[in-house]
């Protein structure tokens, strides 16, 4: 049905709904509602009240009928003890039937008590009132005869046994006897029935409802109602009593609700000033089932009154609302169909732009690590030359050291590319931003020059992100000298942190992040800005608008690969003449920023104690291959070089020692360096295991493989000290 709201949406003719029709519109709805709700509140209310008042009413009753069996057992026991008072136990013995007699008149008169019983000093039963003899019966080891003979005074109430004569389950009510000097002369006992409480309770709830207790105060149950079992009830542990229970009041019931979902309702009241509390419980799955059964009637009916109210005003405006709806849909569908185009548009474009920078990540990634092997092999090939031309003369070492510092600048700038292809190692940890911005902010105010000026705004209430340091300062930076160069003549740069939330329709295009919130770095420069063509191609790599020579266009590619890595977003908005925005949004970090860690050690040299090893290098590249193993020779050890796993697996599985695996991971033949690595270590337990790679993207550590993963170009002196202390630890371990 048709509300007066739809009636007034845009695109419809002024023609109106009746205010008369649309009142009755409404109040056949909000009527029946209105009842059904307060019908519904007044019924819970009243059902849950009832409830409080039938514990508080049960638990009365209960407590009275408790006490007045407690208390009329406390002058069965009274009369025992005036009926042997000044005899001895020897005495008592002697004149034992009679006694019998007397107790099992006194037992007979109450339905509560299975027998009495009258202990002497050690535990010996010297009278019982059913049974004649006295039977050889011992209570000594009794937990409640104990408590007596330890000197607990007043009634003492026991755990709910088995009788040995009668096979019933009953617990005592016992009292010590007091010699004249005051000293513990025996016990005086009554064995009552659980089952004299389980009637009374159930006379008092014939329905069942309620669920009846009978404990002491250490949360000891001694009778129950409905029973289970056999009703005999283990020890409670500690830390489950109720504290209503373990400090009960005697001025009323104290109610409280139990459960892991809070669905009991149970009251406790002690019985007089006597260690016993009765508890009845009720289920509140029955008071909310009674409650939803009254309710669904309540629906039931208000459902047919307001059916009832609204096909009459449906009657009413149908022919007016008929020709409205047509007209109406036509709208809507033509509405709807222009926003679907522009969100295809939109998602087309978005996914494009993301399928474009993926491929190029991917020949990036492949390209970077073809050229970290060259890399690799210049670098070794650079440092046997210096080792081998040690006394070459100045112009020579001159030219080795422009060699070396051009490796350098090819590793950084192969770093970039990997950045581009989210394959570079990240150290991700909790941070704070805030302070990472402080902290960096004069480095960036140098980079800008002093014709530009820096504004740094914090937000104070920033959450921790996580992100790595150095590469979020190298990032910043990138943008700071972008935007230093979009200001020629000057201006100003705002650095500001926010927090922020992403929603699934931001992220459109970026499937490495996830709606939920971010903490926002935001640089704004004053400068130039970008025309559309060029904002579009911003992030891809080695694309620049700066003059030849004065950059490379990996800036924010670098930026870009970066975030992305991290499972973040960046957003760069522009327009000429109006400078240029870059977001970086990082995601946010649950724990806090991590404390920065001390200097690290500095490994010692001890290549001469690990002389002559055996190293097995597997390297496909035949460049990378022979450099490292002329270098691995130099340094005095034995090497056997392969050129893929099958090869160096077969050696393996020889008789040949080796000493140390060193591959490569990234390798032809069916098998990469870890399966290799794995197989090793299947076929020999205790061989260490060097990897390398040209992907920084593999090289992060033993987290999931379990092995070390040397980063590749790598420095010689580094490779030979770490696989000397590998072997070293080895030898170490043999």
């Amino acid at each position: 049905m048709m509300g007066a709201a739809d009636l007034a949406r845009p695109g419809w003719p002024r023609t109106r709904l009746p205010m008369s029709l649309r009142l009755l519109l409404l109040a056949s709805l909000a009527v029946p509602l209105g009842f059904l709700l307060g019908a519904a509140w007044y019924d819970h209310h009243r059902l849950h009240a009832q409830a409080h008042a039938d514990l508080t009413r049960l638990s009365a009753i209960a407590r009275e009928h408790a006490l007045k069996v407690v208390e009329t057992n406390a002058l069965v026991l009274d009369h025992m003890a005036d009926r042997i008072r000044g005899l001895s136990w020897d005495e008592v013995e002697a004149r034992g039937q009679d006694i019998h007699r007397w107790l099992h008149g006194l037992d007979d008169g109450l339905a509560q008590i299975s027998s009495l019983h009258l202990v002497r000093p050690d535990g010996q039963v010297a009278a019982l009132s059913i049974a004649w003899p006295t039977p050889p019966l011992s209570i000594a080891g009794r937990a409640h005869f104990r408590r007596l003979r330890e000197g607990e005074r007043g009634l003492v109430f026991g755990e709910p046994m088995l009788a040995r004569l009668t096979g019933i389950v009953t617990f005592a009510i016992a009292r010590r006897r007091v010699s004249a000097d005051g000293q513990f002369d025996g016990v005086l006992l009554g064995s009552v029935l659980p089952g004299y409480f389980q009637a009374q309770w159930h006379a008092m709830d014939p329905e069942g409802q309620a669920s009846f207790a009978l404990l002491r105060t250490d949360g000891q149950v001694l009778a129950s109602h409905p029973s289970a079992g056999n009703g005999l009830f283990d020890p409670p542990e500690p830390g489950t009593v109720p504290e209503a229970v373990r400090h009960p009041s005697n001025t009323g019931p104290a109610i409280e609700r139990f459960g892991e979902r809070r669905e009991w309702l149970t009251a406790f009241r002690q019985v007089g000033e006597y260690p016993l509390v009765v508890s009845v419980t009720l289920s509140l799955d029955q008071i909310r089932a009674q409650w939803l059964t009254n309710t669904a009637w309540t629906a039931t009916f208000c459902l047919t009154v307001a059916l009832a109210l609204g096909f009459t005003t449906w009657l009413a405006i149908r022919r007016w609302r008929s020709e409205q709806a047509v007209l109406f849909r036509l709208s809507q569908s033509r509405d709807e169909l222009r926003a679907e185009i522009v969100r295809r548009e939109a998602a087309e474009a978005g996914l494009f732009q993301a399928q474009r920078l993926e491929s190029l990540g991917r020949l990036t990634g492949g390209v970077a690590h073809d050229f970290n092997n060259l890399l690799t092999a210049i670098l070794g090939t650079v440092h046997l030359l210096e080792r081998h031309l040690g006394g070459a003369d100045e112009r020579t070492r001159k030219y080795l050291g422009m060699a070396r510092d051009a490796v350098q600048r090819g590793a950084r700038l192969n770093a970039s590319l990997l950045a581009f292809a989210r394959q570079q190692r990240l150290h991700a940890a909790s941070l704070d931003a805030n302070e990472l911005v402080r902290g960096f902010a004069p480095l960036i105010q140098r980079a800008l020059g002093e014709a530009a000026r820096l504004v740094v705004e914090a937000d104070p209430d920033l959450p921790p992100c996580r992100a790595d340091a150095a590469q979020l300062e190298a990032a910043l930076l990138n943008l700071a000298i972008n935007a230093r160069d979009a200001m020629p003549r000057g201006g100003t740069v705002t650095l500001s942190t926010r927090t922020a939330w992403l929603e699934e329709e931001r992220l459109a295009g970026n499937s490495d992040a996830k709606p939920g919130l971010y903490v926002a770095l935001v640089l704004r420069d004053t400068g130039t800005g970008m025309p559309p063509e060029v904002q579009e191609r911003a992030f891809e790599p080695f694309f620049t608008t700066k003059p030849l020579g004065k950059g490379t266009g990996l800036g924010l590619s670098q930026v870009f690969g970066f975030i992305r890595q991290l499972g973040g977003h960046v957003a760069i908005g522009s327009a000429p003449g109006e400078g240029t925005t870059v977001t970086l949004f990082l995601p946010a970090a649950a724990e806090a920023p991590a404390q920065e860690p001390g200097p690290s050690s500095v490994v010692p040299d001890r290549f001469r104690s690990v002389a002559r090893a055996t190293v097995l290098l597997v390297e496909d590249d035949g460049r990378v291959r022979e450099v490292a193993a002329e270098t691995l020779r130099d340094a005095g050890f034995r090497v056997i070089a392969v050129p893929d796993a099958p090869e160096a697996l077969a050696l393996l599985q020889g008789r040949e020692a080796f000493d140390l695996l060193f591959s490569d991971i990234v390798m032809p033949g069916g098998m990469t360096g870890i399966e290799l690595a794995q197989q090793a270590r299947h076929l020999r337990p205790l061989l260490p295991v060097l990897l390398a790679t040209g992907y920084a993207g593999l090289a992060e550590g033993p987290a999931d493989h379990g092995f070390e993963v040397l980063a590749k170009p790598y420095d010689q002196a580094a490779l030979v000290r770490r696989i000397a202390e590998l072997v070293m630890d080895r030898q170490q371990v043999a």
